[in-house]
């Protein structure tokens, strides 16, 4: 069994060593943050007809990613981009003008099976 001073040393040397760390921590989280905004300005650089729509963008690159977990960011974007160019044609059909005011209320058209569920 160790003592409480022992205890206390061992505590106070993983916290020292852990404070020492967040220097080098921040600097590798600025690195990368500067890397992936230089990958993303050259991303829309070359795609210029994209940044009008950065929603359809997000989601496109999030789903890869998600598919591809272990694939480089940059990897990432070119594998989406035929994806997001279909997204667009996609977006740019949809009406979003014409949306009814009110829902209707009658239901009564509807055919449901009577199975007494609601």
């Amino acid at each position: 069994m160790i003592t409480k001073e022992e205890r206390e040393e061992i505590i106070n040397s993983a916290v020292e060593k852990t404070l020492l760390m967040i220097p080098e921590v921040v600097g590798n989280l600025l690195a990368n943050h500067a890397a992936l905004h230089k990958i993303n300005a050259e991303f829309y650089k070359a795609h210029p007809e994209f940044s009008k729509r950065k929603d359809i963008v997000q989601v496109v690159v999030e789903m890869i990613e998600g598919k591809n977990p272990l694939m480089e960011y940059g990897e990432i974007l070119e594998k989406a981009v035929p994806e997001i160019k279909r997204q667009l044609i996609i977006a740019q059909d949809v009406n979003t003008t014409d949306m009814p005011t009110v829902m209707p209320k009658d239901f009564s058209s509807i055919d449901l099976p009577d199975n007494g569920i609601i």
